[in-house]
Order: C-alpha cells, then sequence, then structure tokens
C-alpha cells in the first residue's frame, strides 16, 4: 500500500478503537507482509508500528492473531486486497476493511467494507 492507502487505514484503526470503546484495554494490532513483525498493543492509531514490505499473506496474519494469548473474538483486517486469504472460514468473525480503488474482493465468509484512500 501506498502513503494514502497506509493514512486511510490508520484512519480506519482510530474508527475501530473509538467504536470498541477502548477506554484503558488495548486492542492488538499486527503488522504483516508475509510474515508478522510486530504485535502492538494500542489504544491510539499513532502507536501503531508499521514494519514490512510487499508480498502480503492474510492468511499468515490471521493465523497469528488467532494464536495470540487473548484470543480475539474478531479480527478487522486493513488492507489493500491483493493478497492470499485462508482457504477456509476461521473460528471467529473477521472484517476486512478494503482501502483503495478496486481491490479483489476477499472470500465470501469475510465481511467486507470498502474504505477510499484519502478517506
Amino acid at each position: 500500500m501506498g502513503e494514502a492507502e497506509l493514512a486511510a487505514a490508520l484512519a480506519e484503526v482510530t474508527g475501530v478503537l473509538r467504536e470498541v470503546g477502548v477506554r484503558g484495554n488495548r486492542v492488538a494490532v499486527l503488522a504483516c507482509d508475509a510474515d508478522v513483525h510486530t504485535v502492538t498493543r494500542v489504544t491510539r492509531a499513532e502507536q501503531v508500528v508499521l514494519e514490512g514490505g510487499g508480498g502480503t499473506d492474510m492468511a499468515v496474519g490471521i493465523r497469528a492473531a488467532l494464536a495470540l494469548p487473548d484470543r480475539p473474538d474478531i479480527v478487522v483486517v486493513l488492507t489493500d486486497g491483493y493478497t492470499p486469504w485462508p482457504p477456509e472460514p476461521v473460528s471467529c468473525r473477521v472484517v476486512a476493511a478494503l482501502v483503495g480503488e478496486g481491490p479483489p474482493d476477499p472470500p465470501g465468509w469475510v465481511e467486507t467494507v470498502r474504505v477510499p484512500s484519502g478517506a
């Protein structure tokens, strides 16, 4: 993702944090491409640590999220959509915020929200 897409993704992190009412609880953010590079527990988008490059594989990131000690009830994926996905539904709700123009749709079991870059 380019700078505009990353800015849009971080704006979505702010929205997610606001929606879940973080207040002292932290949300785990995993930065991944073909591997998970950082796991950061945040209360503000400014605390997110982004690392990695290309070759993103959401199957890797989703598996890592499900392996966290505080296993999530929901995984929110912020992506441009150009990624492999797990071949089968996973054991929690997955929501993909697809950032940018015209990314491909994820599998049907993934709830999808489209986020224009620069939004």
